[in-house]
């Protein structure tokens, strides 16, 4: 129970949550009878929402798993199936959940603005420690070792306070599958009058391939926003399919195909589900050990 209890542990702290909101660009292609692929309609743009929940591996990379909506399926719709390459209307995409999951790589963080002001800081502080620590050797010959431990810790100190300021970008290339557990019919038809009409579902995917580039934004070691770049090409129940209907005595076979595809821009906020940890209360600690370390090195010589 306790070792279940730690790896529990361990994976909660990588976790990150992150709501998004977005835009998507669909595009649809039908082919009647093996004819050449055509786009019954230019690309449309539509709302998106998703969520998506990420583990990270100490090496930077990690899995990726979440919803979010889809847009890709057409409603191709006719009368006649031997004119419907050219007597054909449209209705609007359904919108659908998708299931995504995958593997994404996170790089080191770019900073937006060098670091020099912070080693120069460090560097004053450096020389401000050493000319006091000349004065002190004199009177204490082991003081300079422990003081170079407290110059380092120091400098470090001084290092991160200045990072706190500085923002970054981190690149995040992904690669995965989406999945859409239940999709339409391939064919719908609706009885008016004496008239039968039929809708061919277009784009209507079940599996696909996503690949994309994230973009997370921040400040130190907060991480404030992601911008994600997507690619979606519909791989799964793209194959054709026969529409057989009665036209007179005999009966008629049409074979219809589509292609989707989509280009989707999200906006969200990472959730970072790790504990936070003590670090201020380390770095308290840390400083206190250094003094005690210098004074009784000196034989309880007044602090510099």
């Amino acid at each position: 129970m306790l070792c279940l209890a730690f790896i529990a542990q361990t994976a909660f702290s990588q976790l990150t949550l992150t709501p998004k909101i977005g835009v998507e660009n669909s595009k649809t292609l039908v082919s009647v009878d093996n004819s050449k692929f055509f786009a019954p309609i230019s690309s449309q743009f539509s709302p998106q929402l998703g969520i998506r929940l990420d583990y990270q591996f100490k090496k930077g990379h990690g899995v990726f798993a979440g919803f979010s909506t889809s847009n890709s399926t057409t409603g191709f719709n006719f009368s006649n199936p031997e004119s419907s390459l050219t007597d054909y209307y449209l209705s609007k995409p359904t919108t659908m959940f998708r299931l995504e999951g995958g593997y994404q790589f996170n790089t080191k963080p770019f900073y937006f603005k060098s670091s020099s002001s912070a080693r120069k800081s460090a560097s004053q502080k450096r020389s401000g420690c050493s000319s006091k620590q000349s004065s002190a050797k004199q009177g204490c010959g082991s003081y300079s070792r422990s003081t170079s431990h407290c110059e380092k810790k120091k400098s470090e100190v001084s290092k991160q306070k200045a990072n706190k300021k500085i923002g970054f970008v981190r690149l995040q290339p992904q690669l995965g599958l989406a999945y859409i557990p239940s999709v339409k019919n391939d064919f719908a038809s609706k009885v008016q009058g004496a008239q039968t009409n039929y809708t061919y579902n277009a784009g209507n995917w079940n599996t696909a391939l996503i690949s994309g580039m994230g973009f997370e934004f921040g400040k130190g070691k907060t991480r404030l926003f992601q911008l994600n770049l997507q690619y979606l090409k519909g791989i799964g129940n793209m194959d054709n399919t026969i529409l057989t209907t009665q036209s007179g005595a005999k009966s008629v076979e049409t074979s219809y195909a589509s292609r989707a595809s989509s280009w989707s821009l999200s906006f969200g906020f990472p959730i970072s589900l790790a504990k936070k940890q003590p670090t201020a209360k380390n770095k308290t600690k840390q400083r206190n050990h250094c003094e005690q370390k210098m004074q009784s090195s000196c034989g309880g010589m007044r602090r510099i």
